[in-house]
This record gives C-alpha cells, sequence and structure tokens, in this order.
C-alpha cells in the first residue's frame, strides 16, 4: 500500500515558552512539562503546562498557561489556572468550541500518591480524581473546578488521565456538536483508551466504553481526530514492548470503540504524541511523535490522506531531543507545534518547552 504524499514544510519560527527555575533562577517552577496547545474561535493561542517543584510526575504540580493574542508574536506572562498544593495536578487537555467556551480537563494526585499507589474510588485522600473548568473570556479567566470523577473512575479502575493534550468538538454526522475528549485507564488488565463526552455544551458528561486491545499491547495517551465521514480516529501510546502506535475508530462519536491495532509504521519509543485534523477537504490529518524506536528525539511531522491508513515519511522538524507534543491549526495553512525539550547536566534532567511554527503547502 503507497504512503500518503508528505507536504512542503518551512520553519516560521521557534520560541522557548516554558522554562523551569533549573535554567532561569526566576522562575516560579522547577520544571514544566506536558505541553497542550489550542487555537480558540477568536484565534487566541493557549499554551498550557505543568509547572512542577520537581522534575518528578507528582511534585505539587500546578496547571499554568500562556496566551497569544491573534496578529501578535507576543506571549503574556505566566498565568496559574489551578493548582491545590501540595497535591499534584496532572494532563492538562484543552478543547476549544464554536461558542467561544474553552473546556480544560486535568486530574488530581493527593500528596504522596502517584499513578502506582493511588486506589480505585473517589477519595481525596487516595484517589485520582478529575476536575473539568471552562473560559469565556479567551483564557483570561476560568470557572471554578468542577469534579467529574464519579462518573469516570468506574469499579476496578485506578487511574484515568486525560490526554494530554487536546479534545474535539465534533463537525459531521449524526453527533455533530458533541464535545469529546479522550482518556485513558489503569485497571485490572492494564491500559486501555476511551472517550468522554457531552451533547449539551458539557452540561452533562458521559464516559464511553473502553476500547478493545490486542493482546500484548496497552493502550494509554492519546488523543483524537475526526475524520472526513464523521468517524473518530484514536492514536495512542503503547505502554508496551512494541515500539509502534496504536490506532482505532468510532462510529458512533467516541461512545464505542474499535479494536485498537498497532501501526508499525509509526514507529515511537513509548511517548506521547499529537494527531491533528488540519482540514476535511482536502481531507488531511498532520501527527507528530519522536521519530525514533528507543530514543525520544527526532521530532517527526507526517501527514495522512486517508484517515491514518497510512500515513507519510516523516520530516524531522525537530532534530534532536523531542519528547511529548501538541499540534493546533495557528492559522490557515501553519501548524503550532508546542513540545518538550531535554538537556542534561551531569545526571541533572532539564526540561523545556519550545513552542515552533510551522507552513505547509502541497
Amino acid at each position: 500500500m503507497l504512503l500518503a504524499a508528505t507536504l512542503a514544510v518551512t520553519l516560521v519560527s521557534d520560541l522557548e515558552l516554558f522554562v523551569g527555575s533549573r535554567l532561569d533562577t526566576s522562575a516560579p517552577f522547577d520544571t514544566y512539562r506536558i505541553p497542550a496547545i489550542c487555537r480558540t474561535e477568536n484565534g487566541t493561542l493557549l499554551a498550557f503546562a505543568e509547572g512542577r517543584a520537581s522534575v518528578s510526575d507528582q511534585s505539587s504540580n500546578a496547571i499554568v498557561m500562556r496566551r497569544r493574542l491573534p496578529k501578535s508574536n507576543t506571549w503574556t506572562p505566566l498565568q496559574v489556572v489551578a493548582a491545590d498544593p501540595p497535591h499534584a495536578l496532572n494532563n492538562p487537555c484543552l478543547l476549544p468550541t464554536s461558542s467561544g467556551r474553552i473546556w480544560l480537563v486535568y486530574q488530581r494526585y493527593p500528596a504522596g500518591h502517584n499513578e502506582g499507589s493511588v486506589q480505585p474510588g473517589t477519595s481525596p485522600e487516595s484517589s485520582c480524581l478529575t476536575f473539568i473548568q471552562y473560559s469565556d473570556d479567551d483564557g483570561m479567566t476560568w470557572s471554578k473546578p468542577r469534579d467529574v470523577s464519579s462518573i469516570l473512575n468506574i469499579p476496578g479502575v485506578r487511574s484515568v488521565a486525560s490526554g494530554p493534550g487536546v479534545g474535539i468538538e465534533l463537525q459531521r454526522g449524526p453527533h455533530k456538536g458533541r464535545l469529546l475528549f479522550p482518556f485513558n485507564q489503569r485497571g485490572p488488565d492494564g491500559w486501555t483508551v476511551f472517550g468522554f463526552y457531552s451533547d449539551d455544551q458539557g452540561e452533562t458528561w458521559f464516559r464511553g466504553e473502553p476500547a478493545l486491545k490486542e493482546s500484548e499491547t496497552q493502550p494509554n495517551e492519546v488523543q483524537c481526530a475526526e475524520l472526513a465521514d464523521g468517524s473518530v480516529l484514536m492514536n495512542a501510546r503503547n505502554q508496551a514492548a512494541g515500539r509502534f502506535r496504536l490506532q482505532g475508530t468510532s462510529r458512533d462519536g467516541g461512545k464505542t470503540w474499535s479494536m485498537m491495532v498497532p501501526v508499525p509504521s509509526l514507529v515511537d519509543p513509548v511517548c506521547m504524541g499529537s494527531i491533528l485534523r488540519v482540514s476535511f477537504s482536502p481531507d488531511l490529518l498532520a501527527f507528530t511523535n519522536p521519530n525514533h524506536a528507543s530514543k525520544r528525539e527526532n521530532g517527526g511531522l507526517r501527514f495522512s490522506r486517508d484517515g491514518g491508513v497510512t500515513w507519510s515519511e516523516p520530516t524531522i522538524v525537530v532534530p534532536g531531543s523531542f519528547a511529548y507534543s501538541c499540534l493546533t491549526l495557528a492559522e490557515p495553512n501553519r501548524l503550532g507545534l508546542l513540545y518538550e525539550t531535554v538537556q542534561w547536566k551531569g545526571e541533572l534532567e532539564i526540561y523545556s518547552i519550545r513552542y515552533r511554527e510551522i507552513a505547509i503547502q502541497n
């Protein structure tokens, strides 16, 4: 089967957007990780991350943000959107809507607990909880957090995680207008993925069914994109031995999913990746991840014109260190890429999050 043809790409700009106190002693947080970015209905870019007290996944993390207004090249100073010290907030996932409202979902880990030690249920002292907030003013202010853990934390599931990255508002088919966040969960049989959705603009939310998985695979951090026929594609990290991505589809708006199957052509070192609907006409998806089987490096940009059945060969848009990433459509024919890069000073691991803008052309 022929691969989808790649597109011509041109670097437009590159900026270090989140840098911790390991490099900048004036920074309010030691480490920034887990990028998420979206473009609002008004054209504002919202870039999110976890602001951490250390490099650890759970270290009194806050959810932080910077904004870039339309027709501006300047980003606003750091803003703390959510914090609950000494507890850790994780996995920011954004969903901009056509109404102008922007949704934010994340998890709360109680202090002293991590993904391996939290317990099933909804106890604030021992369970992984999920909160949702929204903004109606392009990210300047945010609603109070709403706890939706009772919907998500089903019996036997120890932790759930939104994205990280972005959710989507469906634009086609019988579920047009549905808000859909991609999630993963850790249960008795390991990891799998599912959808979390609303049909009334976020008033009520529902938990979809977990996707089936093949033996020896463990679908983990996940992103999704709507396809031209109205179905939804999920693309997930494989938390198992196979060094490739996993994909599945939903034909009922994210309520149920097909089997998550390996995509051997999408080599992956077990890392979060990003998938983005660029356009419906032409039918075009973009995907980024570290293009390496064992190392988080060689940031590769690929395209698909057939709903993710085939992908182009990667264009290496970020040589060297490249870990988590998130794509958005900054402008027509221009991708915004928020990504992590790592440097080492002896045994000290130093993350920074950069924003790179890339022009694309058929």
